[in-house]
């Protein structure tokens, strides 16, 4: 959906396959705000934060989501800046045990926030479906987003398109519908038993390594034999790590309406089911197809009852109380994924429990005899195409180091 210009990684692999790519624009001071049954914009909250009516303390009144937010965890930011590599280890530390809502709340280095200042921050930053998770986890997401000057780009004509610049030099090498049912390890070798899901046809593969990616949500479904030849933490990181859910529906119009409201690129906040919409930040002003709904944990459960069709038309429902009828008259077709109910996902991404990344991140990454881990749930940057490539040099690394 969008890449951080301070994603090195993905950039550099991006530019080697010489794809272009334009800005993401992810927020305007045009963006909508449709909260507390207040609609304004970004510019307006901007000016006067106590339009959306949360009851913030005196002394919180007159700022907005990401002042009071700042205030909180600032001064943390700072000292991770101050050498990333070490001091992000002692914030771990020291505060992994926290849930985001809880260190707001009870901040042990800064001024505490009010339940309203709270409500507010997570609306608009998004957070309201999971602050029960660990503040670290949160931080470290929180700290991409609030880089001062950060640009945002997208892979001009599709994400795909980084995918299948891999293919000239892989593509004999690819075996397609081969599920793993079991792994069976010596010392010398990896066995990998697989069945062909369009041919119901049973196989198996000897390998010297393996490199899993599989979420561990999946992994937890293999036999692996001997049961020992993974360690106990690991079981246990496989048994236990948690994957938020998210939901999306995107939804095609025959014409950019959101245009005659100012609307090119950035996105709408709510505190409706939908919960944010992005609008296209690429060929303005022709048809176009909007992220109608983007949500997280438990945010996105409440979609995951529905069928594409239900989802598509509470979605409908949601962006007319914003924009009108309008949206019913210029709607051609719509699509839903819920990361969760995808059988080849099992869930989003990893977004840790507290005290999960102390007590289990040690264990994550580590190799298991022959058996290697990587993906984007075994790096620092989990949720992102940069993870999965801190994940994939990693795990060549270990096994190149062999």
């Amino acid at each position: 959906m969008r890449i951080p210009s301070i994603h090195e990684l993905t950039i550099t692999l991006i530019n080697k396959f010489n794809l272009p790519v334009n800005e993401f624009i992810n927020s305007t001071p045009n963006d909508l705000i449709y909260i507390n049954n207040v609609l304004t914009n970004l510019k307006t909250y901007g000016a006067n934060p106590d339009i959306l009516k949360f009851p913030v303390a005196p002394n919180e009144r007159g700022k907005t989501a990401i002042e009071l937010l700042n205030s909180a965890i600032g001064p943390l930011l700072d000292f991770i800046n101050q050498d990333p590599l070490k001091n992000w280890d002692i914030v771990i530390q020291m505060y992994d045990h926290y849930s985001m809502e809880n260190f707001l709340r009870y901040n042990p280095i800064g001024p505490s926030l009010s339940i309203g200042a709270i409500d507010m921050i997570k609306a608009i930053i998004g957070i309201e479906g999971f602050p029960e998770l660990a503040f670290t986890a949160i931080l470290r997401e929180l700290e991409v987003l609030l880089t001062p000057n950060l640009k945002l780009y997208e892979i001009t004509g599709g994400t795909d398109q980084l995918v299948r610049a891999f293919l000239p030099q892989l593509k004999t090498e690819i075996k397609l519908n081969e599920r793993v049912k079991k792994i069976v390890q010596s010392e010398s070798k990896v066995t990998l038993f697989t069945e062909n899901e369009v041919l119901t046809k049973r196989n198996q593969f000897e390998c010297d390594y393996v490199i899993s990616t599989l979420s561990f949500t999946l992994f937890n479904f293999l036999e692996v034999y001997p049961h020992d030849s993974i360690s106990y933490n690991k079981w246990k990181v496989i048994r236990e790590i948690h994957y938020a859910d998210s939901t999306k529906v995107a939804l095609q119009f025959r014409t950019r309406f959101w245009e005659k409201f100012g609307l090119f690129g950035g996105k709408l906040t709510t505190d409706l089911p939908i919960k944010f919409s992005y609008f296209p930040s690429h060929n303005l002003h022709e048809t176009g197809v909007m992220i109608a709904s983007y949500t997280w944990e438990d945010d996105a459960s409440i979609w995951d009852n529905m069928s594409n069709n239900k989802r598509i038309e509470k979605a409908l429902e949601n962006l007319a109380v914003v924009f009108g009828d309008i949206v019913y008259k210029e709607f051609l077709v719509g699509y839903s994924h819920s990361w969760n109910q995808f059988p080849f996902a099992g869930g989003a991404f990893v977004m840790y429990k507290p005290n999960q990344q102390r007590d289990l991140g040690p264990f994550i990454g580590t190799p298991e005899g022959r058996i290697h881990f990587g993906g984007s749930h075994t790096s620092t940057t989990q949720g992102w195409i940069q993870g999965a490539l801190e994940g994939g040099i990693r795990t060549a690394n270990e096994i190149n180091r062999l």
